[in-house]
């Protein structure tokens, strides 16, 4: 029932609001047709004052003897308060004015809109303020050839007694509006139940009720289109579900996917895509404003047009879902596009960034390569000693003592070589395991040193560690040594004699640790310095195999690094010799 009478209020309100608008339409009408009345009367009345005013100044002569204070006079003849004439010259010199004393000094008035109008028109009117008098005036002026007569009374039209003299005309709308009103709620009355019916069953769709069986519509066309309506959205909402679950299942699996998808109509139009796929073709194409849509007109994907072309609407085509994969590289970024279509000549295109594939291809071939060269000088070497003992037995004792240091010298070289590519190895594949804890790096740093005092100590090299005690760290302990190990290892064999190594602190970024490790030994040439950390890269070649390293310390350093979040970087010492300046998590 409240509902009910709640429809019902709302059509009331709207014919209210409508007859209120006519209502005061007309009001404003009568509004302006009683103002358009009363300045017609004013009008009139002004007019007549000032062919009063003119035919006194023509009897008394004022023009020739310029006695204008005379109109005052004129005042008593005129039953109008308020009211202002003023006596205005040809050129807008005021010969008079009776509201102002010293009308001889007010200004030029041949610019009043009023006075202009007067002079092509029977007379010419304003309402405006009086700057003169500081009083709002109704003013009308008139041109008698040698001067002109303006008159002013003070604007002010209300209409109260307007809306006192209609209240026959109120009533009779106020009639009309409850004999309206009785009739409306006449005919709501008869058609309220069927609309409440249906707006309560609209709400509780709306909150996800569903529909309540027991209520039953009237049987008029109403009471019919609210069955239908309940049975279609039986239908609707069956289906709706499904899709809605079957959508969202689409829109998350799209948006967690690495590869760039998009999905296209048998007509080549785009219909749904994730964010990849337009970053994708960006990068293939270099063309920013690439649409999904334009793709396939592209040259690069000429491929996938001409599959396309072969098999959209060919009934003969023997694949229901035939595919086909084009693999293209830009800017050292390598793709695979795979085009599918199904069976109602759609398609679905699917991008994947295959850069780390390729490159951990490349890498494990290069890897692979180095690795069999690497091994082949010490195992070589190591057959090459054990042979000449066995073929020789009767080498003395020196020299089977010497070919024996020659081939353990080489079998260590052989673990060392073997222990880097497993570190390396760990932290590619498996660099998330390493455990983390906090500890003091100082303290691992003079760990280190003291560890190769002996290499320091036959070498004449110094180790200064200008790090505060208990600058803590946060990372993996045992990589953290093997990167200064292998920095002092890689001073100690290649910095020379009598060098100085300095580890020190020094500013970075927020929530790291920023340390320079440097020496002033003979530095590392500019143009190395961009592949020193390159595994198996060496500058001289044979001079490092001599002095025993594997070359892949200084990968390592970085690869541990990289895998704490961290950054290095290497530059020509000021003053001479090599430094490293790398960050480690705080």
């Amino acid at each position: 029932m409240t509902q009910q009478i709640s429809f019902r209020r709302r059509l009331f309100l709207y014919y209210f609001g409508i007859f209120l608008l006519f209502t005061v339409l007309i009001l404003a009408f009568q509004y302006h047709r009683e103002k358009e009345i009363r300045i017609a009367a004013l009008d009139g009345r002004l007019n007549d004052m000032t062919q009063l005013v003119d035919n006194y100044m023509r009897v008394n002569s004022l023009s020739e003897t310029g006695d204008y204070h005379l109109i005052d006079s004129i005042f008593n003849l005129i039953p109008v308060p308020d009211l202002r004439i003023t006596v205005i010259a040809i050129d807008g010199t005021i010969l008079y004015d009776s509201s102002v004393d010293e009308w001889s000094a007010m200004e030029n008035h041949l610019t009043r809109p009023e006075v202009g109008k007067s002079l092509y028109s029977p007379y010419g009117t304003a309402v405006r303020h009086s700057e003169s008098t500081g009083k709002d005036y109704y003013y009308l002026s008139r041109y008698y050839n040698t001067h002109y007569i303006r008159l002013a009374e003070e604007y002010n039209i209300n209409i109260t007694g307007f809306l006192k003299r209609e209240k026959v005309f109120l009533l009779f709308m106020a009639v009309v509006f409850a004999v309206i009103w009785a009739l409306l709620a006449a005919v709501t009355r008869r058609m309220g139940k069927s609309i409440t019916m249906l707006r309560d069953f609209a709400a509780r769709m709306r909150r996800g009720e569903g529909n309540d069986p027991s209520i039953i519509f009237p049987r008029n066309e109403v009471g019919e289109t609210g069955k239908e309506i309940v049975r279609i959205y039986n239908n609707l909402a069956r289906n709706t579900a499904e899709l809605k679950l079957h959508k969202e299942k689409l829109f998350r699996h799209l948006h967690v996917l690495n590869e760039g998808v998009a999905f296209f109509s048998a007509d080549r139009t785009e219909e749904l895509s994730n964010s990849h796929f337009i970053v994708f073709l960006n990068a293939i194409t270099g063309e920013h404003s690439l649409t999904p849509g334009g793709f396939i007109d592209h040259p690069l994907f000429g491929g996938i047009k001409s599959f396309l072309d072969s098999n959209q609407n060919n009934p003969a085509r023997k694949l229901d879902n035939p595919s086909t994969e084009l693999r293209m590289e830009k800017g050292g970024r390598h793709f695979a596009v795979r085009c599918i279509l199904f069976n109602d000549d759609s398609f679905e295109i699917v991008i994947t960034d295959i850069t780390q594939t390729e490159q951990s291809k490349a890498m494990r071939q290069q890897m692979t390569s180095n690795i069999a060269h690497e091994l082949k000088t010490p195992i070589a070497s190591v057959r090459g000693y054990l042979e000449t003992l066995l073929v020789n037995k009767e080498l003395d004792e020196e020299k089977r003592n010497h070919f024996l240091d020659k081939a353990l010298t080489q079998s260590t070289r052989l673990t060392d070589l073997i222990n880097d590519i497993v570190t390396l190895n760990k932290l590619d594949e498996t660099g998330s395991q390493f455990p983390y804890e906090e500890f003091d790096v100082a303290a691992v740093m003079k760990e280190v040193r003291d560890n190769l005092m002996t290499d320091l100590t036959r070498k004449q090299m110094k180790v200064e560690i200008a790090v505060e005690p208990d600058t803590i760290v946060n990372g993996n302990r045992s990589l953290i040594v093997s990167v200064f190990q292998n920095l002092l290892e890689n001073a100690i064999t290649y910095a020379g004699e009598n060098v100085t190594v300095t580890i020190r602190s020094i500013p970075g970024e927020p929530g790291f640790r920023t340390f320079s490790f440097a020496d002033n030994g003979i530095g590392i040439p500019e143009e190395h310095q961009a592949r020193i950390f390159e595994r198996f890269y060496r500058i001289d070649d044979g001079r490092s195999r001599k002095s025993g390293g594997t070359g892949l310390g200084l990968a390592i350093v970085k690869n541990a690094i990289l895998l704490h979040k961290g950054d290095i970087s290497v530059r020509t010492r000021p003053g001479g010799g090599v430094e490293f300046i790398f960050s480690l998590p705080e």
